[in-house]
């Protein structure tokens, strides 16, 4: 297909026709409930991860080893040998990067029978599945530079497909089909779930009223293409400076909510007066807005903005080398400046209900019934003593 896109659109003809075809196969997926997912993502991760180990173990044995990013690093990226502090500095900055990016992962507990289901995920299967990625695509980009010395570094999975079309003989078609076929399902899967349905729930939040997940999810879609995600896709560098942004404004929050919940609250709070979006609430502040947040979300975003800016338009923006590597710490130092300004916040001026819990058990959570019949007769008194929304919610 001929290429009609000038120099500087970041994709040629053929990358935006399968970007929108791939866009327009997610959107029927965004109309499915959030729990019919589960089958269809456990069937896609099997196929990935065969196919991932095939790609590898197939590079590994065509290179003979590790590659020449394991072996002469320095000569592949031309930078010299990394010691000392410059090495430190970079292993933050990587390490940071992977914090923002799952900094920001949706809480899909709430789909669980169990409050400590996604204990286990949390701990080992989420690491796990990182580490083994990352290493099988290092190892594999490594093989893969070794092998084709004339292709540039094959840091995306698609580039690689497509080297291995040029350069290997005509039976390698198949090969490549099956894997791109894997990768297109495990991509669709991550990009309904992670990201339209993650945004939809953001969204519905926001305006309940107006938005639910299905709508909230086709809004999503649409700014990913107004957005022009290939602009951000387009160099590996560009890439690793929009994960590590994500560690840069989602820091305050979790210093927000950890501050407040676990430091000033002690994990008490009135669950009835959540669900009370009115003044009667202690959660409602002035209309709806609690004004430490936002002050606290900007004076834990403004340290880490000239380092951030400096790395994504380096050719624009020059800042220091020590504005660099705040912008290195961004997460846990964002964390922790929004977490200690909660708490001054908090001390100066309290917020209404600190510590407080309802009366009653409204929703029987904390209880344990017997009969079944006597823990409905319960909740039915705890209700009659709650306020009309919580009672309405509970018998529409």
């Amino acid at each position: 297909m001929p290429n009609t896109f000038g120099p500087h659109a970041a994709m040629e003809t053929n990358d935006f026709v399968a970007f929108i075809i791939f866009w327009l196969a997610c959107l029927p997926l965004l109309l499915l409930k959030p729990e019919s997912y589960r089958i269809p993502a456990i069937i896609s991760a099997v196929l990935v991860m065969i196919a991932a180990l095939a790609v590898f173990t197939w590079a590994f044995v065509k290179q003979g080893n590790g590659g020449p990013l394991f072996s002469n690093p320095e000569t592949v990226y031309g930078i010299g040998n990394l010691q000392g502090s410059q090495l430190a500095w970079v292993m933050v900055r990587c390490i940071n990067s992977g914090i923002g990016g799952w900094a920001g992962g949706v809480n899909f507990s709430r789909y669980a029978v169990h409050p400590g289901d996604q204990v286990y995920g949390q701990i080992f299967s989420i690491p796990l599945c990182l580490l083994g990625s990352n290493i099988l695509g290092i190892v594999t980009t490594s093989c893969a530079r070794g092998f084709y010395p004339n292709e540039p570094l094959l840091w995306k999975l698609y580039d690689l497909l497509q080297a291995i079309q040029r350069n290997e003989a005509p039976v390698a078609r198949a090969a490549v089909f099956f894997a791109a076929f894997a990768f297109f399902l495990s991509q669709l899967s991550v990009t309904v779930v992670a990201c339209g349905v993650v945004g939809g729930m953001d969204l519905a939040a926001l305006y309940p009223r107006y938005i639910d997940i299905r709508r909230g999810s086709l809004i999503i879609a649409v700014i990913g293409i107004c957005i022009n995600p290939w602009k951000i896709m387009n160099t590996a560098n560009s890439f690793i400076s929009a994960i590590s942004g994500y560690a840069v404004f989602l820091g305050p929050l979790t210093g927000i909510m950890f501050a407040d919940y676990h430091l000033l609250r002690h994990r008490r709070i009135k669950l009835s007066h959540l669900f009370l979006p009115q003044t009667g609430s202690d959660y409602w502040f002035w209309h709806g807005l609690n004004w430490r947040a936002p002050i606290t979300w900007v004076l834990g975003v403004w340290a880490s903005l000239p380092g951030f800016c400096a790395s994504v338009t380096p050719a624009s923006v020059i800042v220091s080398n020590a504005w660099v590597h705040v912008y290195y710490l961004s997460w846990p130092l964002s964390v922790c400046i929004s977490a200690l300004v909660w708490m001054i916040l908090n001390t100066i001026s309290p917020a209404p209900g600190i510590g407080e819990v309802d009366d009653n058990d409204v929703f029987g959570t904390f209880e344990e019934f017997r009969d079944p019949k006597d823990g409905e007769e319960e909740k039915a008194d705890h209700l009659s003593n709650s306020p009309t929304y919580i009672t309405s919610l509970e018998h529409p």
